[in-house]
């Protein structure tokens, strides 16, 4: 009798396919010649802004003048405090332009930004330099890139069974923003002044302030002489404190007389504070200037603005061609004054002391000359027109009797040269001789004239014909052939 077998069970190929699967995924056993890296700490350099977004915000008044109102100038990048080594470097880039600078610490080729490491504040400081000149919104994405060896065999202080390997580096970043935002200010009778704030205050690691040095304030100018009403500018220089981060506010401006409005802004490339105001109709006054330090210490200067009057100046308003004329332009007593004389838009003499020399050509006959005073590089009073014309014809003036009335004295008045322009006298018609110069009666028209232009002449004429009538007609030329009008003698 045949015997049955038992049926196989039959086991599904998938079921050990997956069997298969999950011992590869087992790990191997790690290699003692392994250098421990699978064992390494989660090390990573991270690098946190203080700040996102740094602003400049300025304001625009009605006149068009720029002012700033707040500037976030510094921004802290705090980092992990347990690295050695660490090289950092930021990139900016301009989003209007496209334009991308890299800089470092130390270097200095760019005088709008810096960067510094501190490590014993365990912090990074990007500082911004903003350019007033600029003075359009801008826009400045920042990238800080970083990199740093672990306290382990990538440190200095390193050992060799820290578990690190060799070389090894840590990197990061951290990225903000810089805009500049320019607010239009309606029209005011008074200028508003807005206390400047620096946001950031930077503490030192360990919980306290560093010393600031001696606080101190120091203007440019300690006297300013300028025209009436003239705008004038003064920088001052601050000691023992950044200007821009260690103030309490905007300084304040106090003047010994009143109704005077004093602008204040910052210079920020140059870490100055500028006052500008207007000097006084006439006389002066004084300006203190006093600022307070973020640590309360207070520091103050001083100085004067006085207005200086422009002296008239008494010109001649025709000159002739060939002539030398000094001029005295009454320069005001101030450092930067210059006098000018021009012919259209073309300078032909000018001097900063002293007189005025010009020479009128006689290609310049018929032209009209400018004289214009300047201080300070701006026109002061109004321009003087001058007018070059050619010498005047010359000119009988009169007609004298002489001891028995068989004479007559003729009185010529020419101008120009003395010599080269001299006139003499025709007899056109009439019972007259030819007539006499008198040598030695030549003499100035107007002795107060100078230059003296314009010359007297005396001539003599006889009677030719006693029986007749002592009647003639007389004309001047002078030697250039120009002639007088006729003069009858009745």
């Amino acid at each position: 009798m045949t015997e049955k077998r038992k049926p196989r069970r039959r086991i599904e190929i998938y079921f050990v396919l997956y069997l298969v699967a999950l011992v590869l995924l087992l790990p191997d056993r790690p290699n003692e010649n392994d250098e421990g890296i699978s064992s390494l700490p989660n090390l990573r350099l991270d690098l946190q802004p203080e700040r996102v977004r740094m602003e400049l915000q300025l304001i625009r008044d009605s006149l068009g003048s720029i002012r700033m109102n707040a500037l976030d100038s510094v921004n802290v990048i705090r980092y992990t405090a347990n690295i050695n080594d660490l090289r950092v470097t930021a990139r900016i880039e301009e989003v209007e332009t496209g334009q991308v600078l890299t800089i470092a610490p130390g270097e200095s080729t760019t005088s709008l930004f810096d960067i510094e490491s501190q490590p014993e504040r365990q912090a990074v400081l990007f500082r911004w330099h903003p350019d007033l000149s600029a003075n359009a919104p801008r826009t400045f994405r920042i990238t800080v890139n970083g990199s740093a060896a672990p306290p382990g065999n990538g440190g200095a202080n390193s050992s060799d069974d820290d578990g690190l390997p060799s070389g090894l580096r840590l990197s990061g970043s951290a990225q903000f923003v810089l805009t500049t935002s320019i607010k239009d200010e309606g029209p005011s009778r008074y200028i508003e002044i807005q206390t400047l704030h620096d946001t950031v205050t930077i503490g030192d690691g360990v919980g306290g302030k560093s010393p600031l040095g001696t606080f101190w304030v120091d203007v440019t100018r300690e006297k300013i002489l300028t025209m009436p009403t003239r705008e004038w500018t003064n920088r001052i220089s601050v000691g023992g404190a950044d200007p821009l981060r260690d103030l309490a506010g905007m300084p304040t401006v106090k003047t010994s007389i009143g109704g005077v409005e004093i602008e204040r802004s910052f210079d920020t490339a140059q870490r100055a504070i500028v006052l500008k105001g207007r000097a006084p109709r006439n006389g002066s006054y004084t300006v203190t200037v006093s600022a307070r330090r973020r640590d309360g210490e207070i520091a103050e200067t001083n100085f004067t603005v006085s207005s200086v009057p422009l002296p008239s100046v008494d010109l001649q308003d025709v000159l002739y061609p060939g002539i030398e004329y000094n001029f005295d332009p009454k320069l005001p007593d101030l450092e930067d004054v210059r006098a000018v004389l021009r012919m259209g838009d073309v300078e032909i003499a000018s001097t900063r002391s002293g007189t005025l020399k010009f020479t009128p050509h006689l290609r310049d006959t018929g032209n009209t000359l400018t004289f214009e005073r300047y201080v300070e590089g701006q026109r002061a009073g109004a321009p003087i027109n001058i007018r070059v014309r050619s010498f005047p014809a010359p000119e009988i003036t009169d007609v004298r009797n002489v001891g028995s009335g068989n004479s007559k004295k003729v009185i010529v008045k020419f101008y120009g040269d003395p010599n080269r322009d001299r006139p003499f006298l025709d007899v056109i018609e009439g019972n007259a001789l030819p007539p006499r110069k008198q040598y030695g009666n030549r003499h100035a028209a107007d002795p107060n004239e100078k230059p003296t232009v314009a010359w007297l002449e005396e001539f003599l004429v006889d009677r030719k014909d006693n029986s007749k009538p002592f009647t003639f007609k007389l004309r001047a030329k002078d030697g250039r052939g120009w002639g007088s009008r006729v003069w009858e003698e009745e």
